[in-house]
């Protein structure tokens, strides 16, 4: 009894210091006031004793404390998820967990050190980039009331405003660097690609569905061609559809939690929850921020003149919701005119033209053999023709319709 109440006596001693000592490793700046005239991309070491389990946000940077041994070499087994340099600073790429493996020497032995590292879903959304010249983009944060001040390291390749709107000036490659009012550190790496003047990007509207989809992807995936799938809300037994569009490598984008006219274009605030409700779930379910979407029946469409003005209000509104939009310039007719095959595939023949970007409509809805039966020979011609296929991505410049409503 008497070591126990011992024992009892010593802890309650110590608690302050334990207290004061865990409070040291925490930064709690949260002044509003604060103003950064460069940001740093090498991050300051986190104080308060060397660490050896990190958690990072997406596109979040740190550098490993690694005390005061010479480090011979940084190994991360999964370096898709965390890249390291040689440095010994972390860069968050995806989602997921890896082991970051350090040989240091005390000046006699050489020993490793093993760090975990979990890196969490919501971040900076685009870590690794890719724009062509010319092309914009905006820095987006998928974590709630970020205010992040941005700098490009190399302003003749990209440009970047302190907000975090990017303009790609020329071929190469740069990063772009940001701090939080927390005192966090986040990057891009992005890539410049030359302009490219005679794209193709098809695009499959209303999906997914077990028919056409798995079709649809079959022959993208034969052809070697990626695409855009503006998708509703999957019924719980497709997930695994959308999350092979997610593995192929094509772009998941939003065209609403449901298509029907009479109700998602009542209000702003109606399309805008539309809107949401599928990004959140995507999210939810796939870890993916999608920003890329279609309105249903395009914003040219007459079908909401119920409520007068309301798509004069949504296009000048969207884009302040984050989000970036895509009607098309070529209509494959597939849910209008077109009968057959022959004819969805002579509507993409007569619409593509050499020397723009053709943004091509068609749709995965179920049984839709008119486009199923058309799309290789589509791509077959495309390519015979110097047509370059691509996904949309969030930088692609965007294909508007004239307003009706």
């Amino acid at each position: 009894m008497k070591k126990r109440k011992y024992k009892i006596m010593m802890l309650a001693c110590l608690m302050p210091a334990v207290c004061l000592l865990l409070s040291g490793c925490q930064n709690n700046d949260n002044s509003t006031s604060r103003k950064v005239s460069a940001v740093s991309e090498v991050p300051k070491r986190i104080s308060g004793g060397v660490q050896n389990k990190y958690l990072l946000n997406l596109g979040e940077v740190r550098e490993l404390d690694v005390a005061e041994e010479e480090v011979i070499s940084f190994q991360c087994n999964k370096p898709e998820v965390v890249s390291v340099s040689e440095a010994g600073v972390m860069h968050a790429l995806k989602q997921g967990a890896a082991k970051v493996t350090i040989k240091v020497s005390d000046g006699q032995k050489v020993k490793k050190k093993v760090y975990s590292i979990k890196v969490k879903k919501r971040g900076m959304v685009y870590p690794s980039f890719s724009m062509m010249k010319g092309e914009h983009l905006d820095l987006q944060f998928s974590l709630p009331d970020v205010d992040a001040m941005w700098e490009s390291k190399n302003p003749a390749i990209a440009e970047v405003s302190a907000k975090g709107k990017v303009i790609a000036r020329k071929k190469g490659s740069t990063r772009l660097i940001a701090e939080t009012d927390d005192g966090k550190k986040y990057r891009c790496d992005l890539d410049v690609t030359k302009r490219l003047d005679s794209v193709i990007y098809l695009t499959f509207d209303d999906g997914p569905n077990r028919y056409s989809t798995t079709k649809v992807l079959d022959i993208l995936k034969k052809n070697h061609v990626k695409a855009t799938f503006f998708e509703l809300k999957p019924a719980v037994k497709d997930f695994d559809l959308t999350k092979r569009v997610l593995e192929e490598g094509h772009t998941l984008a939003l065209h609403g939690y449901q298509h029907k006219y009479e109700i998602v274009y009542r209000s702003q605030k109606i399309y805008h929850d539309n809107l949401d409700k599928l990004r959140n779930l995507f999210f939810q379910k796939f870890g993916v921020w999608c920003t890329v979407s279609r309105f249903p029946g395009g914003s040219s469409n007459t079908r909401s003149r119920y409520n007068p003005g309301i798509m004069t209000k949504l296009t000048g509104k969207i884009h302040g919701w984050g989000y970036h939009y895509f009607d098309w310039n070529v209509d494959s007719g597939d849910a209008g005119g077109a009968r057959t095959a022959k004819d969805t595939y002579q509507n993409f023949k007569n619409g593509i033209l050499k020397g723009r970007s053709n943004v091509v409509l068609m749709h995965d809805y179920y049984k839709n053999d008119k486009t199923i039966d058309a799309l290789d020979k589509m791509i077959q011609y495309g390519k015979k023709q110097g047509f370059t296929f691509l996904p949309i991505t969030a930088s692609t410049d965007e294909i508007h319709h004239g307003v009706n409503n």
